[in-house]
């Protein structure tokens, strides 16, 4: 009876080692996989430099989504095209379900050159023509991704690549982009893009 007892508890302790052995390789895969974005997406998602994105917290079909475009070669991209070609289905889906879980951080808020007359004209704005989407506060809608803190430099170039054709991924923003031009011209973006860059 003792040693029965003995060989039970020995097959826990193994069940259990072997159980989180494999939720360490697990973890390790994952961040193995994503440490090769700090370079430029900073660590844990939150950008440090004006041409690339803030991805901590975003949203994982959104993550999915942008992935496979740059992937299929849908989305333009200077290297992500490339870097995307690299993981597979399932890595992407992981990745995404890791910086969803990380905390948005901007350490730039206001960022710096931002015009505070601008960003007043850009807020009115948003609340105008872009906060169906675009939530800056509350629940966001599914379509719209977190861009109030990201880089103005990014967004700027993100705008253009909607608005040239370049990114054929959103017919929606590129139509919402054209109406909004009609509209407000350049100025109208430069106060927009003031607005979210003063955001944290």
């Amino acid at each position: 009876m003792h040693y029965r007892l003995i060989n039970y508890v020995l097959l826990l302790l193994l069940t259990g080692l072997m159980l989180n052995s494999s939720a360490y390789a697990s973890d390790a895969k994952v961040l193995m996989l994503v440490d090769t974005c700090v370079a430029c997406h900073g660590s844990n998602g939150n950008s440090v430099g004006p041409a690339t994105p803030s991805i901590a917290g975003m949203r994982k079909n959104l993550f999915i989504k942008a992935m496979t475009d740059m992937k299929s070669g849908k989305r333009p991209s200077t290297v992500m095209h490339i870097i995307a070609k690299g993981y597979t289905d399932e890595e992407i889906e992981l990745m995404a379900e890791f910086f969803n879980k990380q905390t948005f951080v901007n350490k730039f808020a206001p960022q710096p050159l931002v015009d505070n007359e601008k960003a007043r004209q850009g807020k009115m704005l948003h609340e105008q023509h872009c906060s169906g989407c675009h939530k800056i506060g509350g629940p966001r809608k599914p379509l719209g991704n977190k861009i109030a803190g990201q880089w103005v430099p990014y967004l700027r170039y993100r705008i253009s690549e909607f608005r040239s054709g370049a990114d054929t991924t959103s017919p929606i923003m590129a139509s919402a982009l054209e109406y909004f031009f009609k509209l407000h011209q350049d100025d109208g973006i430069e106060d927009l893009l003031h607005y979210y860059g003063s955001l944290k």
